[in-house]
């Protein structure tokens, strides 16, 4: 399905890389006019090069931190300052601590909550009453499957996607009389950064092989595998396009079968 964003204007916080730039990809090979941040230059001038070949029509690219409230600011302001609007919000942010609950102490929970739910809820903020004015708007928030499915070994990770997910309930009633569409995405263990350090952290910490480390995140997702960005930044793209346009409110899992709940 070929997603047209025509002259859409999409504002991705941290998305050098990750998740954040497999959905700026998608995005721009829909056309779409793309403003992004990130912390690293170099990744940051790259994703704009490889956002330029997939097709995306204009590319603003600002240094900055996600978790930085006047980084944030300036991204907003700076876009609208170029493009005139902002129509797409994929809402992004750095993964939480793991941590056992009893090491967990309250300045841990503090940065896990400013560091994601926090981050998010501003970055839409920022937009919002602009989308709300225009009768136009998609904010696509990246949550996690832990927020349907808690694990003792992520508890802030459950908590704080829980909180993403009644975010994005909400907001979806708000927006709806104004044209403005709120969805969530939940991506089960994809083939990221965080998650090849995560595999190489448990490989040390349990004395077990780089190998038997990834079995033990996969061997409860039903296609035994990892994600990859790519099918992730579908997800999102469809979300923030106008072929989902009945759809809000909604918490899409995009897992492997990781998730069991219906």
């Amino acid at each position: 399905m070929k997603l047209d964003f025509g002259n859409r204007v999409a504002l991705l916080p941290a998305a050098s890389g990750g998740l954040g730039r497999a959905a700026a990809l998608e995005l721009a090979a829909g056309g779409a006019r793309i403003a992004l941040s990130g912390r690293d230059p170099d990744r940051l001038e790259q994703c704009v090069r490889d956002l330029r070949v997939a097709g995306a029509s204009d590319v603003l690219a600002k240094a900055g931190d996600c978790t930085v409230a006047a980084d944030v600011e300036a991204l907003v302001r700076d876009t609208e300052s170029r493009f005139g609007r902002i129509d797409i919000l994929v809402a992004n942010s750095p993964g939480t601590l793991v941590k056992p609950f009893e090491q967990l102490t309250d300045e841990d929970w503090r940065i896990a909550f400013d560091s994601k739910l926090v981050t998010q809820a501003r970055q839409a903020r920022l937009v919002w009453q602009g989308m709300v004015a225009r009768g136009y708007g998609r904010i696509v928030f990246i949550a996690g499957t832990h927020g349907r499915q808690p694990h003792a070994q992520v508890l802030t990770a459950g908590v704080i996607n829980a909180g993403l997910l009644s975010l994005a309930k909400g907001l979806a009633e708000a927006g709806a009389p104004h044209g403005v569409l709120v969805n969530a995405v939940n991506p089960g263990p994809t083939d990221t950064d965080r998650m090849r350090y995560l595999v190489a952290r448990k490989a040390s910490e349990e004395g077990v092989s780089t190998d038997e480390a990834r079995s033990a995140f996969t061997d409860d997702i039903v296609l035994r595998r990892f994600g990859d960005p790519a099918e992730i930044g579908a997800a999102i793209a469809f979300l923030a396009s106008d072929r989902a346009s009945f759809v809000t409110g909604v918490s899409f899992n995009v897992d492997g079968g990781q998730t069991r709940t219906i």
